[in-house]
């Protein structure tokens, strides 16, 4: 049964790059036609290079922007072809558990890494803000307009936040509108942080006031969250700990037993009561990781 559950599961995701291949070479040509339709309508123009999107998930999207990742066709497809070809390579070598495997846990651990990374630079960020906020203050206050001083704050910013709002300064730069490119930001990274800046910067200039105190009141603000999750996350240190051992040790028991005996895992391999065991193993194993991960999730 596992084995003809791995051979569908296979065949289904060949069947799925076959799709997305036939229809991203379908949406290229309709780029390349409207290309030529556009040379064509104006032919004193030169041709603009138009760059494909790829169409992620909606959860996804900001945890890619996040992380500062731009994934593109090529990259995607050449992601998806190894992933086949590794779980095809272990599903003709040591059976379909470990093929099956391979499927369900790369995605995982993929995602793992993109959250990871995209934690640590969004705390970069965040531990930058603050320090941003009072440079563009103190700019203000010597006679720049705000777009002038949210870009020149970047001159002395960490590299983390310039990062994230060159994209920005950049349009700034060019005159558009303060509100409307900080709120594209925020849709974009979806960032607590950032969506506080652009709604201050928002009602600000709807209602007026005094946006040098706003921006204190905001740096303040940001400050006691650092500090809130610093303490939180000293809390549940020892919490993580235990988590990453508990996590660890069967992996390690495993290891420790083939060393031992290489015999032991070929009853895994080409047993069948192996292959249910093993594949019971790893989804009580990735429930257990889901579980944990739930667990020390906090948010304030």
């Amino acid at each position: 049964m596992v084995k003809g559950i791995a051979y569908l599961l296979l065949a289904f995701l060949l069947l799925g790059v076959m799709a997305y291949s036939w229809f991203s070479e379908r949406a290229r040509g309709r780029v390349t036609l409207d290309r030529r339709l556009e040379a064509i309508a104006t032919p004193g123009t030169a041709p603009v290079r138009q760059i494909m999107a790829v169409t992620v998930p909606e959860r996804i999207a900001p945890l890619l922007a996040q992380a500062q990742i731009e994934l593109t066709v090529p990259a995607l497809q050449m992601i998806i072809g190894s992933g086949l070809v590794l779980a095809l390579l272990l599903l003709l070598l040591t059976g379909p558990a470990a093929a099956l495997a391979a499927l369900v846990g790369l995605p995982m651990m993929a995602l793992s890494w993109l959250q990871g990374r995209a934690r640590k630079r969004v705390e970069a960020l965040t531990d930058a803000m603050p320090l941003y906020l009072d440079g563009v203050r103190q700019l203000q206050s010597v006679g720049n307009s705000l777009s002038q001083a949210l870009e020149r704050a970047l001159a002395d910013s960490p590299d983390a936040l310039k990062s994230y709002f060159a994209q920005t300064a950049r349009r700034l730069a060019m005159g558009a509108p303060v509100a409307e490119t900080m709120q594209q930001l925020s849709d974009r990274l979806q960032i607590p942080e950032v969506s506080m800046l652009a709604a201050a910067i928002r009602t600000n200039l709807r209602y007026g006031g005094s946006i040098a105190t706003v921006f204190n009141n905001l740096a303040n603000i940001l400050r006691e969250r650092i500090r809130i999750r610093r303490e939180l996350s000293a809390a549940t240190s020892e919490a993580r700990v235990s988590a990453k051992v508990l996590i660890g040790m069967p992996l390690l028991s495993m290891g420790l037993l083939v060393a031992m005996n290489r015999n032991y895992i070929q009853f895994f391999i080409h047993d069948p009561r192996g292959h249910t065991m093993s594949m019971v193993a790893i989804a009580l194993e990735v429930l257990g990781i889901l579980i944990i991960r739930r667990m020390l999730r906090l948010s304030f």
